[in-house]
This record gives C-alpha cells, sequence and structure tokens, in this order.
C-alpha cells in the first residue's frame, strides 16, 4: 500500500487522534444521536470540517461549533438558561411548526472537557413545557462546562442541537 507520510497527512491524522481523544466521552452519545455504533465517526467527520483550529501539536476545538444531536425535529430556540435557586433553568420558545410535536422530549447535555466527562440528561421535559429545571450534577461542580440542548421523539428522531454555552460554577 503506497503512503506518501506527508505533513498533510501527518497533520490530518493527528487531528483526528486529538478529535477522538477530546471527544471519545461522548461516544454512547453518539451512537444514539448519529445513527448507531459508528454515529461518533459522523461525529467525529463533522467537527473536524468545522470545529477544529490550529496546526499540529497545538490544535483547538471549538465547542460551540460541535454538533451532538443531528435530524429533523425542529430545533429549541432557547430564550435563556442559569442558576436559579441552585437549580439548572433552561427556557425556550414552544412555538409548534410542522416538524415539531408538543411532547418532543427535552434533552441536556453537559461536558466538561478538562475530566473528559459527560452528563446526559435525557427526557428531562417536553417541547410544550418552555421550562425545565433541574438540579446541576454535583460531580460537575467547580469546573468550566459546556452545554447542548435538543429534542428526540420516541421513534429516534432529533433536532439539530443547540449550544448554550459556557456555565461556571
Amino acid at each position: 500500500a503506497n503512503n506518501p507520510n506527508t505533513e498533510g497527512q501527518k497533520n490530518q491524522r493527528a487531528k483526528f487522534g486529538f478529535v477522538m481523544k477530546e471527544l471519545n466521552c461522548l461516544r454512547k452519545l453518539f451512537s444514539l444521536t448519529f445513527d448507531g455504533q459508528y454515529g461518533i465517526n459522523k461525529a467525529v467527520s463533522a467537527i473536524m470540517k468545522t470545529g477544529v483550529s490550529g496546526q499540529y501539536p497545538d490544535f483547538v476545538l471549538d465547542y460551540s461549533k460541535l454538533i451532538l444531536s443531528k435530524g429533523k425535529l425542529a430545533p429549541a430556540f432557547v430564550t435563556s438558561f442559569g442558576f436559579l435557586n441552585n437549580m439548572f433553568e433552561v427556557l425556550w420558545d414552544r412555538t409548534i411548526t410542522l416538524q415539531a410535536q408538543v411532547n418532543d422530549r427535552v434533552n441536556l447535555v453537559f461536558l466538561n472537557p478538562i475530566e473528559k466527562s459527560m452528563v446526559f440528561r435525557q427526557a428531562v421535559a417536553i417541547r410544550n413545557d418552555g421550562k425545565v429545571e433541574l438540579e446541576f450534577p454535583e460531580d460537575l461542580f467547580n469546573s468550566e462546562v459546556h452545554a447542548w440542548f435538543f429534542f428526540s421523539s420516541g421513534n429516534n428522531s432529533f433536532s439539530d442541537s443547540q449550544y448554550l454555552g459556557i456555565i461556571n460554577i
């Protein structure tokens, strides 16, 4: 096999390794939201195109460009999020469109990039609620955490994820 180990190829392989290492903790989530056991490959391929900057060995991941779910359901339009009385609260627009049902489930993902740990809160509310309050995962306190929001429905349909931002606790 011809493998001309060019600088470009070395850089691409290193970039792939970097993204796999950074996102491996999301593997189970990607197998759900990107259609099966090879979901992580699809997710990593997408992030390599849009969310990684820098050159080997100084790659940087742009979490705001990370897509955690992709699909046909109407996405969320989160209007606010933050802490209220020690509860993490998210509010969103409840407008129902063609690709939305009142009972689409609300999902939240929290990622600690330093610890490489993920907390997935599945079906914590429905689209029609317009609001969810939940206890923030204790193991994520005292760290910088990235958060995403997306909808799902019973037949393994998803909305595109919406990046909420960085939460510092």
